[in-house]
């Protein structure tokens, strides 16, 4: 059972955005970024505010636009270019329909943040230049926010901290703190050295390979709930991507991505479900020890897998409302 339905699909335009090589690490060669753009029917072209969103692991971008039988109200992507967003989901590095490295140890955490900043420089260029899609005219100044779910979360952290890709980002689901499976250690190589065995064991006989598709179904009691219903979990279980194994070792080394959000000097928008992964949601804030306008929502009765849930268009309400202010608080200070 796929996650969209064709027949009542929100119609977007997928595109390849080719990346030079210099957008990414020696040895990854030229590869192309997989996405999906989705354009409101109305806008003002003087206040364009696009999304660009990246999946979690072992999803693609399809995460942003769910389609179920028999459910309405889970296209992320649908809900927002409604209230006036341009959408742009896109696979990152070495996931779903974009670009895999031949040698998949080159597709670390850095190298995908590295692809999707190359890949962000011609979203804003195409914008500009109204080259993007056929639905959008030259755009002079597109307010873009990074948006990131779980390991996406993790990827616009790094992505921002590392190039400043973004107007703002929105980390969703993502903690940089001791993960509640996570096994604390002493030192520095010790922390990385579990993170390398926890990544094995997570991948299994696939680790070699470095690439691989995981089995969501073991997973779904903190993904979507031990009591989310028969009908999503089938849909979601039916639906896996292939991903980079290689970013695990990085997500899951305690403290690596910390040192990404201390240098992030753009606002964040955090957030988390009620039983997500971070064991304490409101010591997040902390981790952006440089950025001086940062939002916490907590979404009450959620898992980790918010687009799924019951109250997720209440996350995706407070996500649009934060960036619109962003927007117009980023206006009020050029104009000052």
């Amino acid at each position: 059972m796929p996650l969209q339905n064709e027949a009542t699909r929100l119609m977007g335009t997928d595109l390849t955005l080719d990346l030079l090589v210099s957008a990414t690490p020696e040895g990854v060669g030229e590869p192309a970024i997989a996405a999906t753009v989705y354009a409101p029917a109305e806008f003002d072209e003087q206040d364009v505010r696009v999304l660009v969103c990246w999946p979690g692991g072992s999803y693609g971008r399809d995460y942003w636009d769910i389609h179920l039988p028999g459910r309405d109200g889970y296209s992320f992507a649908e809900h927002m270019t409604a209230r006036g967003f341009v959408v742009i989901a896109a696979d990152p590095l070495g996931v779903g329909d974009s670009g895999r490295p031949k040698d998949g140890t080159l597709c670390t955490y850095d190298a995908l943040a590295d692809a999707a900043h190359g890949a962000v420089q011609l979203i804003r260029a195409r914008l500009t230049e109204g080259t993007l899609t056929a639905d959008l005219p030259p755009v002079a100044a597109p307010r873009v926010v990074g948006v990131g779910h779980s390991m996406g979360g993790g990827l616009v952290v790094l992505q921002q901290a590392r190039w400043g890709s973004y107007d703002a980002i929105g980390v969703l689901g993502y903690t940089h703190g001791a993960k509640a499976r996570a096994v604390s250690s002493g030192d520095d190589a010790a922390r990385r050295a579990t993170a390398v065995e926890q990544a094995k064991g997570f991948w299994g006989d696939q680790w070699e390979a470095r690439y691989g598709v995981v089995d969501k179904a073991p997973h779904q009691k903190w993904l979507n709930g031990p009591d989310a219903p028969a009908d999503i979990v089938a849909a979601d279980n039916a639906n896996p991507v292939i991903w980079a194994a290689e970013p695990y070792i990085d997500a899951l080394h305690v403290g690596y991505t910390a040192a990404y959000a201390a240098r992030v000097t753009a606002p964040v928008m955090v957030a988390f479900g009620e039983f997500d992964i971070a064991e304490r949601p409101h010591d997040e804030v902390a981790f952006y020890e440089r950025s001086d306008d940062i939002t916490l929502f907590v979404l009450a009765g959620s898992y980790h897998c918010h687009n799924f849930q019951d109250g997720r268009a209440r996350l995706w309400d407070r996500l649009g409302a934060w960036a619109t202010g962003v927007a117009t608080a980023s206006e009020l200070v050029t104009s000052s």
